[in-house]
């Protein structure tokens, strides 16, 4: 199991050209990559206007379910776009603007949920990983079957911050904390899909990376 979920990693997040998304009004058409979803958009956009706001409604679900920031900013052209019928052009936009907001280097927003404040937090390390997640996101499990040895094995401390009220069926580490995201937590950090990681100062709040998986993460550990 640990291995298919690995092959589905490298393919998903190791090429931008990775065919895994479904043709909008084709289910038989087989997947496409993010590329040809913008094309795919272009050319329903030119035959109609209805299914034009159909189209980039539908293909937003898809991209947002695989947490990949870079990708959701690629439709901008078309949330951007008042002929654009889309139902989520707004919330679109509003992530967009979150995603360039929070950017390496800027502090990171206070986190203050009944008795836990992340100013306050305390650990060993001088980092400390924000991870959003839900139980129930294919891709937090995939992340998460390898974060937790990985955490073990660095000690990085990570703060696991579900943003649902589903039940969660993980065990962390005792060196995690946990804790559940109210809205106002998930709108200042931007969160409308996960997995959603910030690598961040523990002092400072200073936000050191935003990986957007266990690859990526890695490749600071200089900093932890």
């Amino acid at each position: 199991m640990k291995l298919v979920l690995l092959l589905f990693s490298l393919s998903l997040y190791g090429q931008s050209t990775a065919k895994i998304f479904p043709v909008f009004d084709q289910p038989l058409a087989k997947y496409i990559s993010i590329e040809q979803v913008i094309l795919h958009i272009r050319t329903v956009k030119a035959k109609s206007a209805s299914k034009y706001g159909e189209a980039v409604d539908f293909y937003y679900r898809k991209i947002a379910s695989t947490g990949r920031k870079k990708w959701i900013e690629k439709l901008e052209e078309f949330s951007l776009d008042p002929a654009c019928p889309a139902l989520s052009r707004s919330k679109i936009n509003a992530q967009i603007e979150r995603i360039r907001t929070l950017q390496i280097g800027e502090k990171a927003p206070e986190i203050h949920i009944n008795n836990f404040q992340l100013s306050q937090y305390i650990a060993d390390k001088p980092t400390v990983l924000l991870l959003f997640y839900s139980p129930s996101c294919f891709h937090c499990t995939e992340l998460l079957v390898d974060l937790i040895p990985y955490s073990e094995k660095s000690k990085l401390p990570v703060i696991a911050i579900q943003i649902d009220e589903e039940m969660n069926p993980w065990t962390f580490p005792s060196h995690w904390k946990m804790i559940k995201a109210d809205e106002k937590v998930r709108k200042e950090y931007g969160v409308f899909s996960t997995p959603s990681l910030f690598l961040i100062q523990r002092k400072s709040r200073q936000i050191s990376a935003i990986p957007e998986n266990l690859t990526e993460l890695k490749e600071f550990e200089h900093l932890f």
